[in-house]
């Protein structure tokens, strides 16, 4: 069994961690998609809710994508910076793309980049600049991956997508990777100009497999088998459960029992309340019906919220989306989170106090 010097298991969101549970499924059809020679889709959204490995995803099909083929030119780009003018500054700064830039005579020193030709006026537009500098990239046979992590509804992102869509119509090699909550997704599609997003592929991001868990468990914590798989069943697949279990168990050097109390605060305090905060009031009292009905059943939530089908459904549909809630049966729902029932119902409680 492989020995670890170090707890293999991160409470931080977004960081690698040197222990995962990969989704090659989900992976495998956006790689497949991008690496072909007439690609049929250039973009692709990942959603997921807060903890479910969006950012660890999106590395690993970076990675796999760049051992696949060296001519692919991966940027990473700021979602809260200017976008177009990141993503020029980047793909000048690569050595090996500058030389040509400069060959096709790409003057850049209006944007402050520093790419200079002499004899050659600067380019003033920074979507021509880019055009231009993509049109280098397909004669050399490159292709270039965008990502951008937690993207959302900003100016920022609608002008970067304006120009994306541009890029693509005038059949320049650009793919876009972008990682965000369903809700931030979702209103970015839907504001003016978007709608090519609407036809985009989302990867929603499933649960990961219980049994991929167990035995990462099974492997690090030096667990039995029967062990493991309680401790995976724990987690209900949720990526950061998953990783705050895991840290508490090498910590408590196995001691299961207070692993999980202390996993289950450490998720009430660094995720649950952040979830909870974002939801409507009314999402809220849907949700503490649920923890309230044993059997998740939806006809027996709605008799208790004394709402029809009709009110009922835009509310259901909305949390399935947001990753809280999942359906394990037609007519049925539960939770998809580890002890988000009972914290529902604490804050719930907390909330009607005051």
């Amino acid at each position: 069994m492989a020995q670890f010097p170090q707890n293999p298991y991160t409470l931080v969101f977004g960081q690698p961690p040197l222990e995962f549970v990969n989704r090659m499924a989900q992976a495998e059809r956006i790689i497949s998609d991008f690496c072909q020679e007439r690609p049929s889709n250039y973009i692709n959204l990942i959603t997921g809710i807060r903890g479910s490995g969006k950012t660890v995803f999106l590395t690993q099909v970076v990675n796999t994508i760049k051992k696949k083929d060296p001519n692919w030119i991966i940027v990473d780009l700021n979602p809260q910076r200017d976008l177009l003018e990141s993503l020029a500054a980047k793909l000048s700064s690569q050595q090996k793309l500058r030389r040509f830039f400069e060959e096709a005579e790409i003057n850049l020193q209006a944007f402050g980049i520093g790419i200079g030709v002499k004899g050659i006026p600067p380019i003033n537009d920074i979507e021509e600049a880019l055009s231009r500098m993509l049109q280098s990239l397909k004669k050399h046979r490159k292709r270039l991956l965008i990502t951008i992590d937690e993207a959302g509804n900003s100016k920022n992102m609608r002008i970067f997508a304006s120009a994306f869509q541009i890029f693509l119509r005038n059949d320049l090699p650009v793919f876009l990777l972008m990682t965000g909550l369903y809700k931030s997704i979702d209103q970015l599609k839907n504001a003016e100009g978007m709608t090519f997003l609407e036809r985009a592929p989302r990867t929603v991001l499933s649960p990961l497999n219980y049994d991929l868990i167990a035995d990462k468990y099974e492997n690090t914590l030096h667990l039995k088998p029967d062990q493991a798989n309680r401790l995976a069943a724990s987690t209900k697949g949720y990526a950061f459960a998953f990783q705050v279990i895991g840290y508490f168990c090498w910590e408590n050097k196995r001691n299961h029992k207070k692993a999980l109390e202390e996993a289950k605060a450490y998720l009430y305090e660094f995720a649950y309340a952040k979830i909870w905060s974002e939801l409507s009031e009314k999402d809220k009292q849907i949700i503490v019906a649920v923890s309230r009905v044993p059997s998740g059943k939806i006809l027996l939530i709605r008799e208790m919220l004394h709402i029809s089908t009709n009110q009922f459904n835009p509310y259901r549909n909305r949390l399935l989306k947001s990753g809280v809630v999942y359906s394990p049966a037609p007519g049925f729902l539960a939770f998809a989170l580890p002890w988000f029932d009972e914290y529902a119902v604490h804050s719930s409680e907390l909330e009607n106090t005051f």
